[in-house]
């Protein structure tokens, strides 16, 4: 008779491994199961340490009540369902206004009018967190943002920084807050020393526990904006040394490949744009380490039609790349392989006023003791997953 394996052998040496999709569905196997996939934080994290990572990007638009969640690495994106999925807010409320303020071992940090929420797409587990007493209007809409994980006190931080207007100072000053997960207690931070208040994009970029903004001070020239989570702390950091390509005016996106903080570079927008240049920082804040890693080149494909005049974002990955192109009809995700450029994806989103976060699928959340199990969905609806 053949006998049984051992739990922390099946555990620990076999679901680890496993992906986030394949384990919900296993937790209807037992109730042991069940509770060991979604109750317990140590296999969590050591399943989010263990297995392959799924990329996935979270859309939303002020048309639908519905999100989409593509798969940005999928061989199927754009063909199937595999490679996309419809999610539901969670919340209370409807979205009017909602901003994803960036994600962090799968966990998305989310603000729906001046209300702000942690939520795992992926097992649906959500959790409310403090306000920060600001009213929801069009005065307190936030300037730029950020969140991520800090591994040393297994904490996470929330920032968010809002243009107010100041009556003493009879001007606007800028206003940024900070929240530590353990403490839920918003604070005020220091942005003196940046000497701005506008970035090119809103959502921080996370890398090395750090978040990085590009501030365009002159035109198509950038400074590199960083906030260390652990001190708290703004710095400048510097950029490649765009000049030596023979470029005269760029545009640039930040990103994250192979865990290193990346930059895409192209032509600006008055420009045809028919390429676009990945640079990626080897060395964390060393500026010699900023490397040229490949030039993307769309002038004979299909989708160059839809590139040119300046591209609205990227997604690279180590064999892909996912570019955004918002049109007048909504947005267009188009995945092109590195080697077989040929192998086009396409997707299109209609709507208007779209928010986008890119996040990995895993199975952690906060720990509450007593609250957790309440902010479950039942066994029955995480099979649709």
């Amino acid at each position: 008779m053949a006998r049984e394996l051992p739990q922390d052998i099946i555990e620990n040496n076999i679901l680890t491994r496993l992906p986030v999709k394949s384990l919900i569905r296993f937790t209807s196997v037992s109730k042991s199961w069940r509770s060991v996939i979604l109750y317990n934080p140590r296999f969590a994290k050591s399943q989010f340490e263990s297995s392959s990572k799924t990329h996935r990007v979270l859309v939303s638009s002020n048309d639908s009540p519905e999100l989409k969640s593509l798969d940005l690495e999928s061989p199927w994106f754009g063909h199937n369902s595999f490679s996309s999925r419809k999610l539901h807010f969670p919340f209370e409320q409807q979205p009017a206004c909602c901003n994803f303020l960036g994600s962090s071992n799968g966990l998305v940090f989310v603000s729906l009018d001046n209300r702000f929420y942690i939520w795992n797409p992926s097992t649906r587990f959500f959790k409310k967190l403090p306000g920060i007493g600001y009213p929801s209007d069009e005065s307190t809409v936030p300037m730029y943002y950020g969140a991520g994980y800090l591994s040393a006190t297994d904490n996470y931080k929330v920032l968010i920084a809002y243009m107010l207007d100041s009556q003493e100072e009879e001007k606007s000053v800028e206003a940024v807050h900070v929240l530590s997960l353990k403490s839920l207690i918003w604070r005020m931070g220091n942005a003196d020393s940046l000497g701005t208040n506008i970035f090119t994009c809103l959502q921080g970029t996370l890398s090395n526990e750090v978040l990085h903004w590009l501030y365009e001070y002159n035109y198509s020239t950038y400074d590199l904006v960083a906030f260390d989570l652990a001190s708290e702390e703004f710095r400048i950091m510097q950029l490649p040394d765009f000049d030596d390509d023979g470029r005269s005016l760029h545009r640039c996106e930040l990103g994250v490949v192979g865990g290193c903080l990346c930059v895409a570079s192209y032509t600006d927008a008055a420009i045809t744009c028919d390429s676009v240049d990945f640079w990626v920082m080897r060395e964390y804040d060393v500026r010699e380490s900023w490397t040229k890693v490949f030039n993307l080149d769309f002038s004979n494909l299909p989708v160059q039609p839809l590139l040119e005049k300046s591209p609205c974002g990227w997604f690279a990955m180590e064999s892909s790349t996912v570019a955004l192109k918002w049109t007048g009809k909504g947005i267009w995700f188009m995945r092109i392989d590195h080697k077989e450029q040929d192998k086009l994806g396409l997707y299109m989103i209609e709507g208007s006023g779209f928010a986008i976060v890119e996040y990995e699928e895993s199975l952690i959340w906060i720990e509450e003791k007593e609250k957790v199990k309440k902010t479950r969905t039942s066994s029955r609806s995480l099979k649709k997953l």
